[in-house]
């Protein structure tokens, strides 16, 4: 996983809860930076799946230990990820799919360890929802490639070939 093994239910869950504010902020900052539109409206989207993440791990938590929110470091990372923070739309984007990568990667990893049900489940749910992350940011990648001249000429290429007729 990189970072040391959970050794507790607890560390489990306090593991998933940094990566989601992690990847939150990450967003939010991708968001920030972007000039396209439609990229802001999805990292923001998904920053804001991220916090939902964060309240479902936070409830989690709380149900395993006693006076959990004493302990809860909620602070999200104050600095520009990655440092500094790529400044071409394709930059940012490529970044953000590294970054749910890695949310996807943990909760995988998360699962294996897990031995309680309810904790299972929860991080197969987030494991699942960080994958849709991922195909929702390549959609977004596949939108920006079709504006290069060289993906937009290959694209009218494969319209000539297909009939514009009507279907069978």
């Amino acid at each position: 996983m990189g970072k040391a093994a959970p050794k507790s239910e607890s560390d489990i869950i306090l593991m998933a809860i940094a990566k989601e504010k992690e990847t939150c902020a990450h967003l939010a900052a991708a968001a920030r930076m972007s000039t396209s539109p439609k990229a802001k409206r999805l990292y923001n989207q998904l920053a804001l799946d991220e916090l939902k993440h964060l309240l479902s791990l936070v409830s989690l938590l709380d149900g395993l230990a006693d006076d959990c929110l004493a302990n809860l470091d909620l602070t999200f990372p104050a600095v520009q990820f990655p440092d500094p923070l790529p400044q071409s739309e394709d930059h940012l984007l490529q970044s953000a799919l590294a970054e749910e990568r890695q949310s996807q990667q943990l909760f995988t990893n998360l699962v294996e360890v897990a031995e309680r049900e309810e904790i299972l489940a929860v991080l197969e749910i987030l494991r699942a929802e960080e994958e849709d992350h991922l195909a929702r940011l390549r959609s977004l990648l596949y939108g920006l490639e079709a504006d290069r001249p060289v993906v937009a000429k290959w694209l009218r290429s494969i319209r000539r070939l297909v009939p514009t007729g009507q279907l069978h």
